[in-house]
């Protein structure tokens, strides 16, 4: 072989490392680590912090872990669509008579949204009509342009059964 031909071959082989090399650097750099379990235990921790706030009865920390675009969606009820309505729903959760719980048993994130479900229980104790419900909830959140997630999607409904209605007496 000629001198020209093993240094077009060595030029080659040189330039098809560097293409290589470059290739895997890029690669590796473009690649977004993957935070799905930093990100669950985000909403994890979120969620039971907005548990403790409702137990303070603050009525504004308690909306304020909705997104500006968040919607409750509550048993028996229109969904709320904006601020002034999540606030009312839960303003009967907020009376002194009211005791609500709720532990999230799931969580997972990917990219930026995540979901938590789990059980509530709650109380009212009113003397006309006592409620004592267990339920079950799903929460959607969404990472924010600041980096904290915020419920977008709120739902609950009580695990008991729908009460029939009293038979018809006849007359």
């Amino acid at each position: 072989m000629s001198r020209a031909v093993c240094y077009s071959f060595s030029m080659l082989r040189k330039t098809l490392q560097a293409t290589l090399i470059a290739t895997a650097i890029l690669t590796t750099a473009c690649t977004a680590p993957d935070t799905h379990e930093a990100d669950a235990a985000a909403i994890q921790a979120a969620d039971e912090q907005w548990a403790a706030v409702v137990q303070k009865k603050d009525l504004d920390a308690t909306v304020s872990y909705y997104a500006a675009d968040g919607v409750l969606l509550p048993p028996s009820a229109p969904i709320a669509k904006d601020a002034k309505g999540i606030r009312d729903v839960w303003t009967m959760f907020m009376s002194p008579d009211a005791s609500l719980t709720w532990k999230a048993t799931k969580t997972e994130a990917s990219g930026n949204l995540g979901y938590a479900y789990g059980t509530y229980h709650l109380v009212i104790k009113d003397p006309k009509s006592p409620v004592d419900e267990i339920g079950k909830f799903s929460e959607v959140w969404k990472r924010q342009a600041d980096g904290k997630w915020k419920c977008i999607v709120d739902a609950f409904n009580s695990d008991q059964p729908v009460p029939t209605p009293a038979p018809e007496v006849k007359k």
